[in-house]
């Protein structure tokens, strides 16, 4: 595939590698990122903690408290296990160093209520883009209603509703896609197609954080993909197509969270969140309508 011929956009593109009804266009960066952060899998496991914002709890808020002298960041759809119900993050924030910063989430696991532990856990999956979509365009109504539509269809109903469920009853085919679709060296990115449609576009700037994302997004690709024609060509035209409106789409500022500066893509086609520090986009996470 020809590289991007557009300065806009922070990334150009790669060949595309396809399994099953799932393909990926890569994205490589444009330029070396000049913005120090790390992924959550690594800042937890170096005492970051993610808790729920009090004692009782609020569905749609988690806290996460970074000691690290570190940025973190956390991306959108990212899944976090555990606490009083399972959730996934509304958009990409960058967590500041030495911080306790309040985060927007979605409840994935409607039926509870209750603690089970008290920090939440990354998850070792991502919400299928499906689920990011009804989430970005109809908030947590709309997410419940994915995740019971889904597991519903898939046969994976469990005693809570966690869309959790739903990956641990396709486990073995979720993981015969990340076998067929390795992440390239220095990809930070991808433009994701699903039974021949472009379905969202996801980009981190820094290559060993998304590395730290690949699978966990991947298998919420894969989940998607299960559902859709095996045989469908790489629809390359409609990639270019959406790659000419995300460059082209007025960015409109959201809420401060966090670093930086998130905007949404304010078009009819597109719905997303840019997260830029100083003019550099650290995370975009896009869907066509």
């Amino acid at each position: 595939m020809t590289p991007l011929a557009t300065t806009t956009l922070p990334f150009t593109t790669g060949e595309p590698a396809s399994f099953a009804g799932l393909a990926l266009v890569p994205l490589f960066p444009a330029a070396e990122p000049s913005l120090e952060y790390v992924g959550l899998d690594e800042a937890v496991a170096r005492g970051l903690a993610v808790t729920e914002l009090d004692e009782a709890g609020t569905v749609g808020t988690l806290l996460v408290s970074n000691p690290l002298d570190a940025s973190v960041l956390v991306y959108e759809g990212e899944e976090l296990a555990g606490a009083k119900q399972n959730r996934i993050l509304d958009r990409p924030v960058l967590v500041p160093a030495q911080s306790r910063t309040p985060v927007p989430v979605t409840c994935v696991e409607r039926g509870r209520w209750h603690y089970r532990s008290a920090r939440l856990e990354p998850a070792p999956r991502a919400a299928y883009p499906e689920l990011r979509l009804a989430r970005a365009t109809g908030g947590q109504a709309a997410a419940w209603a994915s995740v019971s539509a889904k597991a519903a269809r898939l046969d994976a109903l469990s005693p809570t509703e966690a869309a959790g469920e739903i990956y641990a009853s396709r486990a073995p085919a979720l993981e015969a896609y990340l076998a067929k679709l390795p992440r390239r060296e220095g990809q930070c990115g991808a433009v994701v197609c699903v039974g021949g449609r472009v379905v969202c576009l996801d980009y981190v700037s820094r290559s060993e954080v998304y590395a730290g994302l690949y699978a966990k997004l991947l298998r919420g690709y894969a989940l998607d993909a299960l559902e859709r024609p095996a045989d469908a060509p790489v629809p390359l035209d409609r990639v270019e197509r959406l790659l000419a409106r995300l460059a082209r789409a007025p960015r409109r500022p959201v809420e401060l969270v966090g670093l930086g500066q998130a905007s949404a893509l304010d078009s009819r086609r597109l719905a997303g969140v840019e997260l830029a520090v100083a003019g550099e986009v650290v995370a975009l996470a896009a869907f066509p309508l």
